[in-house]
């Protein structure tokens, strides 16, 4: 599998370097061998292959099952580490298997979401609490990152990375189901900040030009 990776991350580097996608705090990103969940916004079929070019590794990724059903998806899901996920209802072997990336040090990517935002509106859709648990049951930070906007070949996009934060509880490995509800409250609004920082970036670029 992993020179399947090798092969198709080699044919995917031109093209997601043609989006044009510029990283905003990219130190925040843990290095390599440092495991956490990377829980990002989600337009667009690119945002995967995005992660793995523009910060040179390899996430175990979340993908819903039904990409699984051809056995071609099926074989390059697999080679770029993709896990399959219900999204309606996390299965043992989903939980496990994310369970089993995180304890080997790995660095797992989601997108709360659970699927694909098919506007440019600014305002993320609810996030399924999956993200949370897996952060509490493993003991790992959770890095919180924003797509701008979705990614079109030559056209200028942004991602800002988050800090990388705790969640919180009384017992942050066995949080309770208001104490999940909250957190992913706390992740919301820290990807709401992250939009905001941007919109005034980009805000401050074009006053600039302007002058």
């Amino acid at each position: 599998m992993l020179v399947l990776y090798v092969i198709i991350f080699a044919v995917f580097m031109i093209p997601v370097w043609l989006h044009r996608v510029k990283i905003i705090n990219k130190k925040n990103m843990p290095k390599k061998g440092v495991k956490c969940i990377v829980a990002s916004n989600h337009f667009s079929i690119w945002d995967p292959m995005i992660f793995h070019v523009k910060f040179w590794r390899r996430y175990r990724a979340l993908a819903k099952k039904e990409l699984f059903k051809n056995w071609l998806f099926t074989l390059v899901l697999r080679s770029l580490a993709g896990i399959p996920v219900d999204r309606e209802k996390m299965s043992p072997s989903t939980y496990k298997e994310v369970m089993a990336a995180l304890d080997k040090n790995k660095q797992v990517l989601i997108f709360p979401e659970g699927t694909r935002n098919k506007t440019e509106s600014d305002d993320m859709q609810n996030a399924k609490t999956g993200v949370i648990i897996f952060a509490s049951k493993a003991d790992v930070p959770i890095v919180p990152v924003v797509i701008y906007k979705k990614p079109r070949f030559f056209r200028k996009n942004y991602m800002i990375v988050g800090e990388p934060f705790k969640v919180e509880g009384e017992n942050p490995k066995r949080l309770s189901k208001e104490e999940i509800e909250k957190n992913t409250q706390i992740y919301m609004n820290k990807m709401a900040n992250l939009r905001k920082q941007l919109d005034e970036m980009i805000e401050n670029k074009k006053k600039k030009k302007q002058a």
